[in-house]
């Protein structure tokens, strides 16, 4: 029971380990070759590549102006001086803050969708989040969990901040600190709410836990969702901005205290947790409703058919000349795939893509859809790609068009020959650019002065334009130019409003906007200048497409069960005129930027330069991080360490100190992992004293001996994905030397262990997996393929003769079912065993493979095992039992293991034979429940084995019952 509960504790904290205490690591980082430069204010040091030097200073700039302000409403102390890291070869948009080491990271490719970003750019919204993140870890450093900084360092601090605070309200916090102080943060986009208000509104008003926890069984708004309206929520009703710096404050001083922050809500607010939760939703529920009061849902036709009510999204049609209708169809319980609709709403899969960069729109022309994904370096995590693919709906053949580029967003012309995307560069320069539809070579592009950032761009009819939005410093247009001059003409222009998806049809301008507070289609007639509303939604319309004829308009309209297709006819007079649309926003946008008092801040930034400097990665190698005991998946050791990392994630470095509990022997150690060459190189030293109790003839013996091991290799971990499977493959070799002296027991020798001498390996391992991608309820991968060998010999000398070859492969297959697995396991291993007593040179190593359940093993020379798995769900059951224990699904694995082991030994010399094997059969099933305990997300695995064994002559087989812990036995 104490080992099960140490494991739990391990499980739930395994996120905030120690990065030396995980094996394998792979850093993210970037090419050796890249120059850094920094740029140091008192308050930031922006570390960056050689050439964005202009969006360096800006940041810079930004950052500062924004810490005294950005903490002002959350405990008032501005942090020290932080490293910022702008990664301007990764596409993928995106930014962190984090511990241990302390840092963040801004991906500075701005995204294309206009719900993401708003009317922000990119890097002004990646400052306000992020800075808020910085802020909120310096509100953590109190307390007793400033003792725990200071007795253990970052990753314990960071650890305790997390129990301590639920991660909604990291990121809700942080949210609401960009929507107060800029006019476009995400709590001013309707969409940003749209499934959390459906929910709602839909009689799917959830308890807190399973809002917090997430589900198998229905769609639940991500933590940000939550926490902007809980955050939001607490600051209106107490009208106090401090509120959340309050409560935090006892929160992170007392982190080790069960359900600190429910009862830091109940110490300032007056009501614990839950009981907030519920006020809050009461909040919203009434304002939502009130929002709809008066509302007249326009008509329309739905064109997909729903059998159930299994949250799943029909995305972005696009009509087809025959009157079909192409989608990108995705769920809960299916991956993306672009799917064709025929009138009666039955589908055709067409294609699976890869990763999609999502741009929120696609383009077809002429049985040609166009759409962008990422490709990634092989090496190096921090560069990627976006590339330009196609498919051909008339043959089913998908071809990409682009490679190695940084495009987002692609639209098709009318003839199919050129397709217009966005290009941002690594220089940080934001550009249209025309492409050959065929070659994919580059044939125009347009930019203007101020670097201003164009998205979702398409063509007119006549191909002769492109209409595109325009996302400028102060404000966003709906810009059209002409593709053979280049001159820009302004067809729409806005401050506030977030518009998006333009599709300019004839003298019409059909666009998205949440003028209302509610996202709706909208048009502006060019000849008369007038705007008009031509849908009127429930819970959001988006994404216009006129039908090739011009008789319907196809759009999404959002539903409590996801996203809809449906069509309306192209009727001018049922539009309704933008004068008489009525404002319907949340009023709590303005309240939050009242209350922090600096609406706009970015734009008062002064024009300041701060001074540049070389940076170097060799100078900043060491960064000591954190310190003193971590936990580690062996429960069995104690150990104390010191832990440093770089911020460019090149270098891991530990020395340690290890307890060994059941043995009562200690050894030091001292680990190094470079990551800033092509291969990783790896090294690990350890040095101490060993013991064990073996049973031997009936009495129990000691053996005690000193020992030291070095290994070092190196690993090349390529990342393969180029499809809708994730691949990758992984080459490593390592070096091992393991000497053992001041054995106690010299006349007593096991073949399986080692006495005085030298041990001398050399393991060299290939791994390799392609996996179909997943959706959230599937337990596998409906498609794939994972093979691992293994070659460990002995080929330098030393004492010890040792080699053992292993291999182990899985072959997965789709179930009966939807989310069931059906999968395949086989292996295979050999060891070299030597009959020589007169020289017992012979060392087995420990197996490399998967052995049948239910039985122990013994050695054997050679050994093959297969398994057969059928594993599915059960029961999503969501079930709550106070803040205690949240179900969130049962699961079962139905399996047969089969497995041969033999020796055929033959010394003739000394007339020494040695031949026997066995088989082994078993049965039997696992059942698993998938928890989240004490409110913590990180799920656990935790259930039961009920398993049938033949006997044989080593086993007497029978029922056996296991308890399992992530499919771990006990």
């Amino acid at each position: 029971m104490k080992s099960i509960k140490s494991l739990l504790f391990f499980l739930i904290f395994l996120r905030f380990l120690p990065a030396s205490a995980q094996t394998d690591l792979i850093l993210d980082n970037s090419p050796t070759s890249i120059k850094w430069k920094q740029v140091i204010t008192p308050g930031f040091r922006v570390i960056y590549q050689d050439g964005f030097d202009e969006q360096a200073q800006q940041v810079a700039g930004k950052l500062q102006y924004l810490r005294a302000p950005e903490s002002e409403s959350m405990g008032g102390r501005e942090p020290k001086r932080i490293s910022v890291i702008l990664q301007n070869r990764n596409t993928i948009s995106n930014g962190f803050v984090t511990l241990g080491p302390r840092r963040s990271e801004f991906q500075t490719m701005p995204p294309q969708d206009y719900n993401f970003t708003g009317n922000n750019r990119w890097l002004d919204l990646l400052s306000v989040h992020e800075f808020r993140h910085v802020v909120q870890n310096k509100q953590s450093k109190r307390g007793f969990n400033k003792v725990f900084y200071y007795l253990f360092g970052e990753n314990t601090q960071s650890a305790m901040a997390y129990c301590a605070a639920p991660r909604w309200f990291w990121e809700g916090d942080a949210v609401a600190l960009e929507t107060a102080l800029t006019n476009s943060g995400r709590g001013r986009i309707p969409s940003f709410n749209r499934e959390f208000r459906a929910n709602t509104l839909g009689k799917k008003r959830y308890n807190y836990h399973k809002q917090h926890l997430g589900s198998y069984k229905d769609f639940i708004p991500n933590h940000y969702v939550l926490g902007y309206h809980f955050v939001g929520s607490l600051r209106k009703r107490t009208g106090d901005k401090d509120i959340w710096g309050k409560v935090t404050n006892i929160a992170f001083s007392f982190p080790f205290i069960p359900f600190t922050f429910s009862n830091s809500l109940k110490i300032k607010t007056g009501t614990y947790l839950v009981g907030n939760y519920e006020l809050m939703m009461d909040d919203w529920e009434g304002i939502w409703k009130a929002q709809l009061q008066g509302v007249k849902i326009s008509p329309f036709t739905t064109v997909n058919k729903r059998e159930s009510e299994v949250f799943r999204n029909y995305e972005y049609p696009q009509p087809l000349s025959d009157g079909r209708v192409l989608v990108l169809k995705s769920g809960i319980s299916e991956i993306e795939k672009f799917v064709v609709l025929n009138a009666q709403g039955e589908e055709e899969v067409v294609y699976t893509p890869g990763i999609m960069n999502s741009s929120g729109m696609l383009s077809l022309q002429n049985d040609q859809l166009v759409w962008n994904e990422y490709r990634y370096d092989p090496r190096w995590r921090q560069k990627n790609y976006s590339v330009v693919k196609t498919l051909d709906l008339a043959n089913d053949k998908a071809k990409t068009i682009t490679r190695k580029s940084r495009y987002a967003a692609a639209a098709l012309s009318s003839k199919s020959n050129q397709i217009v995307t966005a290009l941002n560069t690594i220089e940080g320069k934001n550009y249209l650019v025309v492409i050959d539809g065929l070659s994919g070579e580059e044939v125009r592009r347009f930019s203007d002065v101020d670097n201003s950032l164009y998205t979702m761009a398409r063509w007119t009819d006549d191909d002769e334009a492109i209409v595109a939005v325009k996302v400028k410093s102060l404000s966003k247009e709906v810009v059209k130019i002409d593709y053979a001059s280049g001159e820009e003409k302004v067809l729409l222009s806005v401050t506030n409003e977030n518009i998006g998806h333009p599709v300019l049809y004839g003298q019409y301008l059909f666009y998205n906007s949440p003028y209302s507070g509610i996202d709706n289609i909208y048009v502006k007639d060019l000849e008369t200048e007038q705007v008009y509303q031509v849908t009127s939604s429930k819970y959001g319309a988006y994404n216009p497409a006129i039908s090739p004829d011009g008789e319907y308009i196809y759009y999404n309209d959002y539903t409590v069960n996801g996203f809809d297709v449906v069509k309306t006819p192209f009727t001018v007079d049922t539009w309704k005129p933008l004068s008489e649309v009525e404002d319907r926003r949340s009023t709590l946008p303005q309240l939050l930027t009242e209350q922090e008092g600096n609406p706009n801040i970015l734009n008062e930034v002064p024009d300041e330069q701060y001074p540049v400097k070389k940076y170097s990665k060799l100078g900043h190698m060491f960064n000591i991080h954190s310190w003193g005991p971590y936990a580690t998946t062996d429960l069995t050791r104690a150990q104390v360490g010191v832990f440093s990392r770089d911020v460019l994630s090149t270098t891991d470095i530990s020395l340690g100190y290890t307890y060994d509990v059941q043995e009562e022997t200690g050894y030091g150690s001292a680990g190094i992992s470079y990551q800033g060459w092509y291969p990783i190189i790896d090294m690990e030293v350890t040095r101490g004293s060993r013991s064990t109790t073996e049973r031997v003839e009936g009495e129990d013996v000691e053996f005690e001996w000193n020992e030291t091991t070095v290994n070092a290799g190196f690993r090349i971990p390529l990342l393969l994905t180029r499809s809708k499977f994730r691949s990758q493959l992984t080459i490593e070799n390592n070096f091992g030397l393991t000497r053992v002296t001041d054995y106690n027991q010299p006349d007593r020798l096991f073949i399986d262990q080692q006495a005085n001498g030298d041990l001398l390996t050399n393991k060299t391992t290939l791994n390799y997996y392609r996996l179909l991608k997943t959706s959230a309820r599937d337990l596998n991968s409906k498609w794939g393929q994972s093979i691992t060998i293994n070659h460990t010999a002995s080929p330098f000398g030393g004492d010890y003769d040792a080699e053992q070859t292993a291999l182990r492969g899985t072959l997965y297959f789709p179930g009966l079912l939807a989310n069931h697995s059906f999968y395949v396991r086989g292996a295979f291993q050999h060891k070299k065993w030597k009959l020589d007593t007169l020289n017992n040179d012979t060392y087995l190593l420990r197996n490399q493979i998967p052995l049948p359940r239910g039985y122990s093993h013994r050695n054997w020379e050679d050994f093959i095992s297969l398994s057969a798995n059928y594993t599915l769900p059960l029961w999503y059951p969501d079930l709550t039992l106070g803040p205690i224990l949240y179900v969130k699904r049962i699961r079962t694995n139905l399996f047969y293991d089969y497995g041969a082991g033999s020796i055929d030994l033959v010394n003739d010399q000394q007339e020494i034979y040695v031949k026997r094997d066995a088989q082994y059969q078993s049965f039997g099933a696992d059942f698993l429940f998938d928890i989240n305990i004490f409110r913590f997300p990180p799920e656990l695995s935790l259930g039961f084995r009920i398993s049938y064994s033949k006997a044989n002559d080593y086993s007497s087989g029978g029922s056996k019952f296991e308890l399992l812990i992530s499919n771990i036995s006990f």
